[in-house]
């Protein structure tokens, strides 16, 4: 692709023709759209191109390549988008991840991971939806 091409439409050279970027037009499309880039290039992406991705995305970073993640981006991702955390992974959140979570989002930890809350967590999930 010429890089008129790419910078005219960066989300369809990512979609499409990451593999046929060069590194710098690759680089810009990353830039230009993170979120593409999670859900389409996450094998591909260097490990500083995914944690500039997880900052700008960290929802998108969690749902859609949580398993590219290393334990710190995790853990930001966790902090940034609670809702997801607590619908796709709170079986594998640490007890202080799951608690933040629940605290942060009671009504969501009430709707997907009743069963995984103590007591305590139930009464103030309780107490604090509406």
């Amino acid at each position: 692709m010429t890089n008129e091409e790419v910078k005219e439409d960066p989300m369809e050279a990512l979609a499409r023709f990451a593999d046929k970027l060069t590194p710098e037009q690759f680089d810009y499309c990353v830039n230009k759209y993170p979120w593409t880039a999670l859900i389409f290039c996450a094998d591909i992406l260097t490990p500083e191109q995914i944690d500039y991705c997880v900052h700008k995305m960290p929802a998108t970073a969690l749902t859609r390549c949580a398993d590219k993640l290393t334990p710190e981006q995790f853990d930001y991702c966790v902090h940034k988008s609670p809702i997801a955390a607590l619908k796709r992974y709170a079986d594998k959140l640490t007890a202080e991840q799951f608690d933040y979570c629940v605290r942060k989002d009671p009504s969501t930890a009430l709707k997907f991971s009743f069963n995984k809350l103590s007591e305590e967590q139930k009464q103030y999930c309780e107490e604090n939806t509406k």
